[in-house]
């Protein structure tokens, strides 16, 4: 059996934080489970201890909200530290199937240069409609392209392709990514990391899969609502062009601030229309987008 550890990061949310354990519990294939706390300040921390009692569960409680890539990277250092082969990230509002996995792991075994492996993640609300699998960075576009986004399963095909881009709300990841590749750029504090992590992972010569027979469900209802927030509004703005600077050539970020202007722009704008219509959430908008062109490497 390999030696798999998966992380679930939580931060105020017990009830899906309860049932994403009890999915991986259900698994065909064991793993070790690490629950990591990004300081939750409604008691979902201690009622999550008292609910999982009687299972073998490593619970690591952070002092404030790190954000993503720290937060996580603490749970992924912790499992390596254990001898950790395999580490499955997975969202506290996303679950998983029992074969999801197996069959991410099986993937990866077949594939000696594949270092990561995503699954096929459906909206848990429409359990047939795809809110995320394999995607591409798409360099005309300047950004990530999903083309099994929002189609039904049954129009969708189910063998596994190569893909540039996978999305940490549940990917597997081999233990020599991380010592090639490092961890997660903490420089990113909520959103973009993925694609950072995915881009760099690329070029130290790993591949990586999309396992379309491999299953999980988000919680993400109200795309428009729950992306036009001045928080997620500041750090779309922010970790995009932290992204590019991070990975691309000056004259590419400059083309990136032509092609988020002209088209990003004014669809986040619909966005807040949409959702908030807060001028606050226009502000935090453009503040993220000036941080994150300015903001030290």
């Amino acid at each position: 059996m390999p030696k798999l550890w998966s992380i679930i990061l939580n931060w105020n949310n017990y009830d899906d934080a309860v049932e994403s354990i009890r999915s991986l519990l259900g698994s065909t294939l064991a793993t070790e489970i690490v629950l990591v706390d990004n300081g939750s300040t409604d008691g979902s921390y201690e009622r999550l201890q008292e609910h999982f009692a009687g299972y073998h569960i490593y619970f690591i409680r952070n002092k404030a909200n790190y954000g993503f890539a720290r937060g996580v990277n603490i749970g992924i250092k912790f499992a390596l530290s254990k001898g950790a082969e395999y580490i499955f990230l997975l969202n506290n509002d996303a679950v998983v199937s029992v074969t999801c996995l197996e069959r991410l792991y099986v993937a990866l075994q077949e594939n000696d240069r594949a270092g990561m492996a995503g699954p096929r993640i459906y909206y848990y609300s429409c359990p047939n409609k795809v809110w995320q699998g394999g995607g591409y960075f798409n360099k005309v576009k300047s950004g990530v392209v999903v083309p099994d986004k929002n189609k039904l399963d049954d129009d969708l095909k189910v063998c596994s392709t190569e893909v540039t881009f996978l999305t940490g709300c549940a990917m597997l990841i081999k233990q020599e990514v991380f010592q090639r590749v490092g961890f997660f750029d903490e420089d990113y504090y909520f959103y973009y990391e993925d694609v950072d992590f995915c881009l760099r992972t690329i070029r130290m010569g790993f591949k990586l899969l999309y396992v379309p027979t491999a299953k999980a469900w988000h919680k993400i209802e109200d795309i428009a609502r729950d992306r036009s927030s001045p928080f997620v509004m500041y750090h779309l703005s922010c970790g995009h062009f932290l992204m590019l600077r991070k990975n691309f050539s000056t004259p590419y970020v400059l083309y990136g601030l032509a092609v988020y202007v002209c088209f990003y722009l004014p669809y986040r704008i619909l966005q807040i229309i949409i959702g908030t219509r807060s001028c606050q959430s226009l502000a935090a908008c453009i503040r993220g987008t000036l941080k994150g062109l300015v903001r030290r490497r």
